[in-house]
């Protein structure tokens, strides 16, 4: 497995297309993102598991951004992949892409489907950190699933 490179020891650098794992920065806690899997002409998918639990869903590669606390991580989350052939040509599409905000200290995760990971990720890349992490940890949000 490799170590997911963080710039500014928050955002990371593009990573994907094999094993990867990182450690909080607020704590000793390993998150592993063992490659899943690639749609045709797509980046790569990823599992993601926290102290040996395996949150639903996968994790696109790409980016990764802990908080200012380093208690929260966010990034791009896929509910899965379905697929079909039509004549000898496989065609794949998105069940659901989102964006998802995890603590992996109490085992918790949210997923945010409004604003769009779109939305979300034009804040990030404008530099509107602050407004991005309000909107993710609004306790008005979607309600968070403990993992057991």
């Amino acid at each position: 497995m490799e170590e997911i490179k963080f710039k500014d020891g928050r955002e990371s650098s593009w990573w994907g297309y094999g094993d990867y794992f990182c450690t909080s920065p607020a704590c000793e806690i390993k998150i592993l993102l063992p490659y899943k899997s690639e749609p045709p002409h797509g980046d790569s998918y990823h599992n993601l598991i926290i102290n040996s639990k395996t949150i639903r869903g996968y994790i696109w590669s790409g980016y990764f951004l802990w908080s200012k606390c380093g208690n929260y991580f966010t990034c791009h989350w896929l509910e899965g992949m379905k697929g079909y052939f039509e004549g000898k040509v496989w065609h794949t599409s998105q069940i659901q892409r989102a964006t998802i905000i995890v603590s992996p200290t109490k085992l918790q995760y949210r997923i945010v489907i409004e604003p769009s990971y779109k939305e979300l990720n034009l804040l990030r890349r404008e530099g509107a950190e602050d407004e991005l992490w309000n909107i993710l940890l609004d306790p008005d949000g979607s309600p968070c699933v403990v993992v057991k």
